[in-house]
């Protein structure tokens, strides 16, 4: 990939050469002293070539997850951190709603978006329910914790949360992200179960120790 971009030189004492990548239009600019060399300015670019392809592909890859999805054919989805595209269909005689086959989401519905946003949380949390739940059962055995009840909810800002009776909670969101992701804030909620353990038990020791202490006073 050859990089494109526009030179603005300087006439001020500027004595470095910089770069800046709008996040809207993806342009390069180089910032540049008013008497740099044309030679020099290119060295710069492709010494920097790498970092800009990143940040260019970072850039629109946050610019498909910020856009308001239309569910429509050809936009594309987040499952278990990679992005996926649709195919839109309605056909009456079928099953409704959204099926991931061939690294592929299929969704058999009616032209129209609410109905349609409503299919694809529908998969989403069953989705969620079932690979969460298999994660906290794994990880549970390991630590050997015991939990109260697992719910999946439609969180935009939380990932996950752990109640006082242990019962535990995900966002359906969680899904779209890598499976590492998952685990951690998997992890992340059991770790409140073991500090309420730890808690408990240095409470009840000290209760312990108050009462030998009172006994050894009284003797």
């Amino acid at each position: 990939m050859n990089v494109t971009y526009k030179i603005k030189r300087s006439r001020k004492r500027r004595k470095t050469i910089s770069l800046q990548i709008s996040d809207r239009t993806e342009l390069v600019i180089i910032a540049a002293p008013y008497f740099t060399p044309v030679d020099e300015i290119n060295r710069f670019v492709q010494e920097k070539q790498n970092w800009i392809i990143k940040t260019i592909h970072k850039h629109k890859e946050e610019g498909i997850k910020n856009k308001a999805l239309e569910y429509e054919s050809g936009e594309r989805f987040y499952y278990l951190g990679q992005s996926y595209p649709l195919e839109v269909f309605f056909e009456p005689l079928e099953t409704a709603g959204v099926f991931f086959w061939n690294n592929y989401f299929y969704l058999n519905a009616q032209e129209n978006k609410d109905l349609r946003k409503h299919y694809f949380i529908s998969w989403y949390k069953k989705k969620a329910w079932e690979y969460i739940s298999q994660r906290i059962d794994f990880f549970s055995a390991t630590l050997k914790l015991y939990y109260g009840n697992i719910k999946i909810t439609s969180a935009e800002k939380r990932w996950g949360s752990c109640s006082a009776d242990n019962n535990l909670s995900f966002s359906f969101r969680l899904i779209m992200t890598p499976p590492d992701i998952i685990d951690y804030v998997i992890v992340h909620e059991l770790m409140h179960i073991i500090e309420k353990i730890i808690r408990l038990n240095s409470g009840n020791g000290w209760l312990l120790f108050c009462r030998n202490i009172k006994l050894k006073n009284s003797g």
